[in-house]
């Protein structure tokens, strides 16, 4: 019975929110004063009869419409925040969040200005949107005022600079309402921080004793060795980014779940009963503990092995023991907390900061250029590999990013493909082709994976006889190879150590030669890994010697390393210096560096 009635609530709830959606959709299409009951319901494909039943009135409705997007508007500016400390980053959290892309979207905009028009006619209208920019109002000024510093400025108007930024997310949201085309994100965001970087720079406090500081092009030794940047490099490249957790046909049925650890979050993949995959934050809502290892399956509930707190696949709460105890608890309001989620090619990513662009836009560029490798029909090949190496995590990139070091230091890459391999970019993505030699090499492993090579009749005449390679930023690398695929990920555990998760998938072949072909390429492989474990501990060893060599020796040959280092010194333009900041200084170093080259790092 009490299944029944918690399935009940969730129902209810479900329905709710169908409502609300249809509400929205239809205020955008026919505007406030000429939404029906009708055209609501046509839109939910509910009866007529539905939303007296949920909501009473076609007015309750509109007004919980209202707070709906304004609890929405909240939690997406409470998620950009969070991570945010000083002025600068609680501003940058703010003007990312007011173009966020789950609030930033035509519909909800026309629906907002719809409200906003009628908010003289309708006070509870105008009560819910005056305390939500009240709210804004007050953020922004303590904001603003901070970075100015109004004590030696007492002359500037800080609510008239708040007032103009105001306006101008105003201005940028009427116009993604009148544009044909696709909003754009970046463009707005851009534009605001141009905008509030300017206000700054005219004030002279963008930057001060940077501007003498000598930088270099690419990672000086120190950012190797530093905690404080270390502790950046998580909060500022990691958390932001999309992380790999495994591909949709690792969990393919009902209750199939993965999980990742890593910058001290853990989370949780699940295939829900709606088929739709679920990604939250692989902890107890009530102390913290975890609730599933590892992978496998886990059909009906997600349970908390220390109170037993039940959880659905969806993440909501269901069941409490002695629910009794806790009387102002309300379990509609508690459930397992979300992170980002997206499917890309198959392959299953996270994100633990909101914020960012998806992978569809991030990755756009080599579509076309891997299509025929038909990712998303992928099976898993092997376990998934992980191992920790004693290095700091950009030595290992350092290392994956260029093939100079190849012809010596991989005999069987050499071999394969040592005679045309070229790394290169599509716009930005790391693009790498390691074309087959005309003459097949003399090694046992190389020369019968050559020969034992079928064709594979859905690759294109180029991939049939080359390995390919290209990078997710900043920390994850996809293999193409003819018969099969790999993938590799970096995940930082310390200054000096990093965990490295690998996994091998296929399409499905059950050619004879298929499984000698694959064993050879993982005999290729293996050795390569081992060769390139040795390589970056000495590397690491390396940077302990006072005669550590400057990077101003990198070769034409290296140029992905030079890219590599020069994405890490945009997010991160503090690592642009040639010597170490004084200690406690690295973040708020970077931040005034971050703000002074905004407009350049944006445009």
């Amino acid at each position: 019975m009490k299944a029944s009635s918690d399935s009940k609530v969730s129902n209810k709830r479900d329905t709710r929110t169908q409502l609300i959606q249809a509400t929205i959709g239809a205020i955008a299409e026919n505007g406030l004063s000429s939404v029906t009951m009708s055209k609501i319901t046509e839109r939910a494909q509910f009866s007529n009869g539905i939303i007296n039943f949920y909501f009473r009135s076609k007015q309750q409705l509109m007004l919980e419409t209202l707070k709906h997007l304004v609890q929405e508007y909240q939690e997406v500016m409470q998620r950009h925040l969070a991570s945010a400390n000083t002025p600068e980053e609680v501003l940058t959290a703010y003007i990312h969040a007011s173009f966020d892309e789950k609030i930033f979207v035509k519909d909800k905009v026309a629906v907002w200005y719809a409200f906003w028009s009628e908010m003289n006619a309708r006070t509870d209208y105008q009560q819910i949107c005056d305390e939500n920019d009240q709210r804004e109002h007050e953020l922004l000024l303590r904001c603003i005022g901070t970075l100015i510093g109004t004590e030696e400025h007492d002359e500037i108007d800080v609510e008239v600079m708040v007032i103009g930024l105001h306006g101008l997310i105003d201005r940028l949201w009427q116009q993604a309402l009148m544009d044909t085309g696709e909003i754009n994100r970046a463009r707005s965001i851009d534009l605001c921080l141009r905008y509030v970087h300017n206000l700054v720079s005219m004030l002279g406090q963008a930057e001060s004793k940077t501007d003498e500081a000598e930088r270099v092009e690419l990672l000086p030794p120190w950012t190797y060795c530093s905690s404080e940047l270390f502790e950046l490099e998580t909060e500022k490249l990691f958390k932001p980014s999309w992380m790999l957790v495994g591909h949709v046909s690792d969990i393919p049925k009902v209750g199939d779940f993965l999980t990742f650890e890593g910058f001290n979050e853990k989370i949780l993949v699940i295939r829900a009963e709606t088929g739709k995959v679920h990604a939250f934050h692989n902890i107890c809502r009530h102390r913290g503990s975890k609730i599933l290892e590892g992978e496998g399956n886990c059909p009906r509930a997600l349970i908390c092995p220390f109170h037993g707190w039940r959880y659905n696949l969806q993440g909501r709460l269901q069941f409490i023991p002695k629910y009794e105890g806790f009387p102002s608890l309300d379990k509609e309001t508690i459930g397992l907390l979300p992170v980002d989620l997206e499917i890309w090619q198959g392959f299953v990513f996270i994100r633990l900061v909101s914020g960012g662009e998806s992978l569809q836009t991030q990755m756009k560029a080599i579509v076309s250029d891997i299509e025929d490798y038909r990712l998303e029909d992928v099976q898993p090949f092997s376990q998934v590999d992980r191992y920790t190496v004693p290095v700091n995590w950009k030595v290992f990139h350092d290392i994956d990013n260029e093939g100079y070091h190849v012809p010596i230091g991989h005999p069987s890459l050499n071999q394969l493909y040592g005679q045309d391999y070229v790394d290169s970019f599509v716009d930005e993505i790391p693009f790498s082709v390691g074309r087959f030699n005309k003459r097949n090499g003399s090694l046992w492993s190389v020369k019968n994976y050559r020969n034992l090579l079928p064709d594979f009749e859905h690759l294109r005449e180029e991939h049939k006889n080359s390995w390919l390679y290209f990078g997710i930023f900043p920390n994850i690398i996809f293999a193409l190879y003819p018969d099969m695929m790999e993938i590799y990920m970096t995940i930082p555990k310390s200054l000096t150590e990093t965990e490295i998760i690998s996994r091998v998938y296929a399409l499905p072949d059950d050619r004879p030669m298929i499984k000698a072909v694959r064993y050879l390429n993982r005999r290729i492989n293996n050795a390569t890994d081992l060769e390139d474990r040795a390589y970056t501990v000495t590397i690491q060893e390396g940077l302990k010697s006072s005669a550590y060599p400057e990077w101003s020796l990198h070769s034409e040959a290296e140029v992905g390393v030079a890219a590599y280092h020069q994405a890490i010194q945009r997010l991160l333009p503090v690592a642009k210096l040639r010597d170490q900041p004084p200690a406690g200084s690295i973040r708020k170093l970077n931040q005034k560096m971050l703000w002074a080259e905004s407009k350049t790092l944006l445009s």
